[in-house]
């Protein structure tokens, strides 16, 4: 075998494990993008279930958009991910409880947050929008606020407006309003 033909034949060897190697790459990089969706379905699934499990399902959709509304504001105050999103510090009670969401008993629930959560997750449905005048709501509680501290209820009498109702829950914006309007219905 001349020189030729054998550099030939290892630089055909050569290509065929660097092209092995992108693919091996790719694929792995796909499953960690798949990783953290699933990772981000499942936060915005435990916050639908904590904040909402009594609600409608269309009220647990409207939960899960302004969570997601904190994530699309380019403001530096909210987190840039899900997860970091309902993980800030002081924004939901059931945090900092940490109460697992799967109990037998509330296994219709859970199913109910998830399957909301997958929805809003789904990148072919161009329909999640904040309903019209919610451009700047960021915040809600329950209305009758049950399960809202004393040093949160102060934080929405002074810095927050009520922007509408929707089941047993208001949603609110800050009474400064914001930088960074979203897009709405």
């Amino acid at each position: 075998m001349t020189i030729s033909k054998r550099c030939v034949r290892v630089a055909a060897i050569i290509s065929f494990l660097m092209t092995g190697s992108i693919f091996l790459s790719l694929i792995a990089y796909v499953g960690h993008i798949n990783h953290l969706r699933e990772q981000a379905v499942m936060c915005l699934a435990e916050n639908v279930y904590h904040e909402g499990r009594g609600e409608t399902r269309e009220n647990q959709r409207l939960i899960g958009l302004l969570t997601l509304a904190r994530v699309a504001d380019p403001d530096p105050q909210w987190p840039k991910t899900i997860c970091g999103a309902i993980g800030q510090d002081r924004q939901f009670s059931w945090v900092l409880d940490y109460q697992l969401a799967t109990k037998r008993s509330e296994q219709v629930k859970w199913e109910s947050a998830l399957s909301v959560a997958r929805g809003l997750m789904d990148p072919t449905d161009t329909s999640q929008l904040l309903p019209k005048g919610w451009e700047c709501a960021r915040y809600y509680k329950r209305t009758d606020g049950k399960g809202v501290s004393k040093a949160s209820q102060k934080f929405f009498d002074t810095k927050l407006s009520p922007v509408s109702s929707f089941g047993s829950h208001t949603a609110f914006q800050e009474r400064r309003g914001c930088k960074y309007p979203l897009r709405t219905i």
